[in-house]
């Protein structure tokens, strides 16, 4: 998208070089997530012919996760994935939206895709969103940042697959956002860093983990826990965790127009990357926990009821507290605008461009996503959201 490697070369000819600290990377080199950045980062270096390097800060040893969205802020990191549920009280519109975020297909590959381009174009387009993250002397390139959402229940022992089996349960959530579903369904949360969380699995001290699919592969979980449940509809499930992606705003001010639209126009490269990455960690994931013996189940109806009304909860409060913070006098229409933008996406994934709406979490291992072709859903990504946008653009 946008010039070639030839005339971004040349019009940064002139650019005093400038190195970017790239973080929010929870491993080190070698996962499929961080390598994709990687390969990323060293495309935007051929292409401004040298003149944008990065440093990657693996593992979060500069700037740890849960500390990057102030890092953006005060400039101690340059680029790169913030969790703004981690500063609630910081981020009240970032996680006030988090409630609705759960709208969507249960598919792991359309159902996913569908739901990123949603959140990415709501996120461009609901100007409270941009503000927040402006005022916090971050540019959010994405506010909303899911290009693969795989938060899942795994647990010890059979599937609790009920309300009664989920009863008691102890379960480390990833998230402060996960707390409240996990006490609806009458389990206890445990707050766990991730480096515990394999021994406390090991050892009995919880039971269960909302924890990511591709996290499963990594960190070796297979080996403590024997289930996997999964929902089967649009709001029957744990949801998203409040997440951005963007740059310090005062390192992207500083960037001559070409670089800002080299870093922009390369989106598509870096989505594509990032997400046949997240995507084969997925089917990778899943085969080695069938492979493994791993129970795969789904929640049974009266147990997705519940889940389905705490998110109808949550949106009307998230409606209600967009409205009690000046930010709209209609927050159910923001509601509404955010659905309308997915069903909008999932036609365009479905129908026009042809990508599998039938695969499910249950299935997924099976899914061939080495020919999985997502250039046409990235360039018409970028065509819809990025391009009318793009610095420099007449309104942009």
């Amino acid at each position: 998208m946008g010039a070639g490697t030839a005339a971004y070369a040349e019009a940064l000819a002139d650019m005093e070089p400038v190195t970017l600290l790239f973080g929010g990377h929870t491993t080190g080199p070698g996962t499929g997530t961080v390598d994709a950045y990687v390969e990323y980062s060293n495309l935007v270096t051929q292409m401004s012919g040298g003149k944008i390097t990065f440093e990657h800060d693996y593992a979060g040893a500069k700037v740890s996760l849960d500390k990057m969205a102030d890092g953006l802020g005060q400039g101690r990191v340059d680029l790169g994935m913030y969790i703004p549920a981690y500063q609630p009280d910081e981020w009240p519109v970032a996680n006030a939206i988090g409630g609705m975020s759960i709208y969507g297909q249960p598919h792991p590959i359309s159902g996913r895709m569908a739901a990123f381009a949603a959140q990415a174009e709501f996120g461009q387009t609901f100007a409270p969103l941009q503000a927040e993250g402006e005022a916090l002397g971050v540019f959010s390139l994405y506010p909303l940042y899911t290009p693969s959402h795989d938060v899942k229940l795994q647990c010890r022992g059979p599937a609790p697959t009920s309300l009664a089996e989920l009863q008691g349960k102890r379960v480390r959530v990833s998230s402060p956002s996960y707390v409240p579903l996990a006490e609806t369904l009458g389990m206890t949360p445990v707050s766990l860093v991730i480096g515990e969380l394999f021994q406390g699995l090991q050892r009995g001290v919880v039971d269960c983990a909302v924890n990511s699919i591709g996290a499963h592969l990594t960190g070796g979980y297979v080996d403590v826990v024997d289930s996997w449940v999964f929902g089967t509809q649009p709001a029957g499930d744990f949801g998203e965790t409040p997440t951005g992606f963007g740059m310090s705003r005062d390192r992207w001010e500083q960037l001559p127009l070409a670089a800002q639209q080299l870093l922009w126009d390369t989106q598509p490269q870096m989505l594509e990357m990032m997400m046949r990455a997240a995507y084969g960690d997925i089917v990778e994931s899943m085969q080695v926990s069938r492979d493994g013996g791993m129970e795969l189940a789904e929640f049974d109806p009266e147990t997705t009821r519940a889940i389905e009304a705490y998110y109808s909860q949550a949106e009307e409060e998230g409606a209600a507290e967009l409205e009690a913070q000046g930010l709209t006098d209609d927050g159910t229409a923001a509601v509404e605008q955010h659905k309308a933008l997915y069903d909008k996406w999932w036609r365009i994934v479905t129908e026009e461009l042809g990508y599998p709406a039938d695969t499910s979490w249950l299935t997924v291992a099976d899914f061939d996503v080495a020919n999985l072709d997502l250039k046409p859903f990235v360039d018409r990504f970028y065509e819809e959201i990025l391009l009318p946008r793009r610095p420099g653009q007449e309104g942009s």
